[in-house]
């Protein structure tokens, strides 16, 4: 789990799987950790999901990320 704003200015892709408190989860992260509403993920499968997903968009903001810094330096 990671607070989206650590992506900085590459966060938008990655806001929309943080809960309410701005939290993203992580390949091993479970539901109960964060502040979804209760019906949000009411099976495993729509969490497994709700995972990949988050995962995928966090390795993308990620490189960007990095790529943006190599730039300056």
């Amino acid at each position: 789990m990671f607070h989206y704003t650590e992506l900085d200015m590459f966060c938008n892709d990655v806001k929309r799987f943080a809960d309410a408190d701005g939290y993203v989860p992580e390949a091993e992260d479970i539901c109960q950790d964060f502040s979804y509403p209760e019906q949000q993920f009411e099976n495993l499968s729509s969490w497994s999901n709700h995972i990949q997903s988050s995962v995928h968009a966090t390795r993308t903001a990620q490189q960007k990320l990095v790529a943006w810094r190599n730039r300056l330096s």
